[in-house]
């Protein structure tokens, strides 16, 4: 049993070091969208990039304090 979860966290530790890096990528791309050589873009545009990114991570943030309540029916 011990070693089982071992395992399981070491997988944990393995995907969550992968995507977090996948997405600190993502983020440098959204970053370079800010240069205003290559891209206009307005105040609010940007406020509802951010505001959904915040959103989406609030939502992910809470999945972890809460996992097993997805919304789903349940008895």
């Amino acid at each position: 049993m011990m070693a089982e979860n071992i395992e399981r966290h070491e997988k944990f530790r393995d995907a969550a070091v992968r995507r977090v890096r996948n997405v600190e990528t993502t983020l440098r791309r959204i970053r370079n969208l800010s240069n205003p050589n290559s891209y206009a873009y307005t105040e609010e545009e940007i406020e509802r990039i951010f505001s959904h990114l915040q959103t989406v991570l609030d939502s992910t943030r809470e999945s972890f304090i809460r996992p097993l309540d997805r919304g789903e029916f349940r008895f």
